[in-house]
């Protein structure tokens, strides 16, 4: 999502890359639209009621191949189109600006983000953001754009800038080959771009809809982050400008002044429209996402063929500045709102991050963009000088990632320590992007010579945490477990699909029939939930557990409830890990009362509702953590936290002793 549209036209085949001429300066209106745009997408991220403000992104998508592609088209008919000085103007235009806030970035990582795993993912980012490939970065580590694992990574905003690149970097020889099918002129020219746009709208609703996985990574984020799968919104713009360039020498009557007014219209009500019935549950880019491109591609009309009121606001002084402002506003909001939010979690923090992000927009506008962007220079200096503008952001990144945890103490060994797997994640009986099977159960079942019986283990990833512990004390109780957990699973037969399991149901349906329906059942099945998160999205949870827990207390299987660990932060707070903060303000403990601040509503309705059931035992693990005053991820000096409500292999491990006495107590009683 970038302003990158809004430079002129021309561009000369010598050796050197010059500005624009004057005659060919952008079109107010368009730059008007893209502050439109500009300003959807930063409310969305400043947490202010617009449900659909992310889908400025596809506005811009439109805007780029709308405008890009009439530049090549002028510029072509001039005999003045070269891809040398194609690739060296977006050059001059995009990586400038980009690498002054990556560096940026990096250096607020350093020092505000937590050394282990936010400052890597965060470098990692970077790194992939200046080889094009910041979309595919994002895709395989934070996945679901909407998901909290996006919401922490300061850079999660780069995708839409390396779709954009990627669309600069291929485009104009897709373009090139229209040409060549466009012999005959603008209609055949139009079909050759109508050929790609519809193939790339149709990889992008398959995948849009799909229940699948490709390359272990969901359909559904493949659609939203891949340049094939967005090409279609850029290839209307350009499809579009392809006509209006052909029907330029056209007079319009009573066009010019009704057109105008009712396209212009018609694409404002479409974006009114997209906020008012756009939910979290809208498929995008899906079939939604064609009323912000159609409105798009609306607006551009009505200012491409005549005046209007809705054009001379566009075209307004106020919105053509912000419209200059875009990229570097795009650039900077972001960034700045994660860190903030990372350092003060409040409710409006995040509006006024947004508003401040327009210091250093202005700035980075102002000294960077425009002095770099006009005047001549040969095309090898611009090359070479966005190689070495590259390369000193590999260099920032890898450093950040190699030396980042060693610059705070311990947290080089807290590093290491966060990804000792419990017996779940290393075996795969934590079902996650992938759906159950049946053979999971003999794979997850682990025996002991000679057993008195075995324990289920079950419910989502908080239940897995507590898979090695849990083992070990019934290995030394002398019973077999099963261990068979789903990620984000809740135990209940209708359990709806999580987005890395696609039968959540069938894995619940299939353990209360093995524990109840069968010859050999188990002599305790204990449960676990990530209860605050649940809490703080679903109005029926906990009350949803109660069927699955009756039932079993109903075939007189005991039940053991594990109670929530500590979560050392919420998915607001942008924290990947239970220790927090970067070189100048790293932490691991926190006041048990700070948890509670936001916990305690989720424990006492899981334990009212836990409680409730007869039959139903309960193990409270937070006494393990917190000592009254602190809470402390640390065992014994050690990391027993993955992430920040996860325990890892450590803090499984920790439970051990307790898990056998209260295990132990259950059993004698039977």
């Amino acid at each position: 999502m970038t302003s990158t549209a809004g430079w002129a036209a021309n561009a000369d085949v010598s050796a050197s890359v010059q500005a624009p001429a004057r005659k060919d300066s952008k079109r107010a209106d368009i730059q008007g639209l893209r502050a439109l745009a500009v300003v959807l997408v930063v409310v969305y991220h400043a947490n202010l009621p617009l449900p659909a403000g992310f889908a400025g992104v596809d506005v811009f998508f439109v805007i780029s191949g709308f405008v890009i592609t009439g530049q090549i088209e002028r510029l072509r008919r001039t005999g003045r189109f070269g891809f040398g000085s194609f690739y060296a103007r977006r050059i001059r235009r995009l990586l400038p600006a980009m690498v002054v806030m990556l560096l940026a970035v990096l250096l607020l990582s350093f020092l505000f983000q937590s050394p282990i795993g936010a400052q890597s993912d965060t470098a990692g980012t970077a790194l992939a953001a200046v080889l094009l490939a910041g979309n595919f970065n994002l895709l395989s580590t934070s996945g679901d754009y909407f998901a909290a694992g996006a919401v922490m990574n300061p850079l999660t905003h780069v995708w839409s800038l390396s779709v954009e690149e990627q669309f600069y970097l291929f485009f104009p020889l897709m373009l090139a080959l229209t040409w060549k099918l466009g012999r005959g002129g603008a209609r055949s020219q139009m079909i050759g771009l109508g050929l790609l746009t519809a193939g790339s709208f149709a990889l992008s609703m398959w995948l849009s809809f799909g229940e699948f996985r490709v390359h272990g990574y969901p359909a559904g984020d493949v659609a939203f982050y891949s340049s094939p799968t967005r090409a279609w919104e850029f290839g209307v713009g350009a499809m579009l400008a392809v006509w209006v360039s052909s029907r330029a020498a056209r007079h319009y009557s009573a066009e010019r002044i009704v057109l105008p007014v009712v396209l212009g219209a018609a694409g404002l009500a479409l974006l009114v429209y997209l906020n008012l019935t756009v939910t979290h549950e809208t498929v995008w880019p899906g079939s939604a996402a064609m009323i912000p491109v159609a409105a798009t591609a609306l607006l551009l009309l009505a200012g491409s063929i005549g005046e209007g009121p809705i054009k001379r606001v566009l075209s307004s002084k106020p919105l053509v500045v912000t419209g200059d402002l875009s990229y570097s506003i795009y650039l900077w909001h972001w960034p700045l709102i994660v860190i903030a939010t990372l350092l003060w979690p409040s409710p409006w923090i995040a509006a006024a991050a947004a508003v401040v992000s327009l210091i250093p927009a202005y700035l980075s506008y102002r000294f960077v963009e425009q002095p770099l962007r006009h005047g001549s220079v040969r095309l090898p200096k611009v090359y070479l000088g966005g190689a070495v503008s590259a390369g000193l952001v590999v260099v920032a990144a890898l450093t950040l990632q190699v030396a980042g945890p060693w610059a705070v103490p311990n947290a080089a060994a807290y590093a290491g320590q966060r990804d000792e797997l419990t017996f779940g994640r290393e075996n795969g009986c934590l079902v996650r992007n992938r759906p159950y099977e049946e053979a999971d159960f003999d794979r997850c079942m682990t025996t002991v010579p000679n057993s008195k019986g075995w324990v289920m283990l079950a419910g989502d990833s908080h239940a897995e945490a507590l898979s090695t512990g849990l083992i070990d004390a019934n290995r030394e109780l002398g019973y077999s477990t099963l261990a068979l957990t789903g990620a984000s699973c809740p135990f209940m037969r209708d359990a709806r699909p999580s987005r890395e399991v696609s039968n959540c149901g069938s894995l619940a349906s299939a353990l209360l029939d093995r524990a109840t329906k069968s010859d050999d059942p188990p002599s305790l099945v204990v449960i676990s939930n990530w209860a605050l998160a649940r809490h703080d999205v679903d109005g029926k949870w906990p009350e949803q557990l109660k069927p699955a827990l009756e039932e079993l207390s109903d075939a007189g299987i005991p039940v053991l409830y594990v109670m929530d660990v500590p979560n050392y932060a919420t998915q607001s707070m942008n924290r990947q890990t239970a220790c927090s903060g970067g070189w100048l303000n790293f932490v691991c403990d926190k006041k048990q009362s700070a948890v509670l601040d936001y916990q305690a509503d989720s424990r006492q309705a899981e334990w009212d509702v836990v409680s409730s059931v007869p039959g139903v035992s309960i193990y409270d693990t937070w006494d393990r953590f917190c000592d009254g005053e602190v809470c402390s991820p640390l065992v014994d000096g050690k990391l027993a936290y993955w992430d920040f409500n996860h325990l890892n292999r450590i803090g499984s491990v920790a439970l051990t002793d307790e898990l056998k006495t209260t295990v132990g107590g259950i059993l004698a009683r039977q």
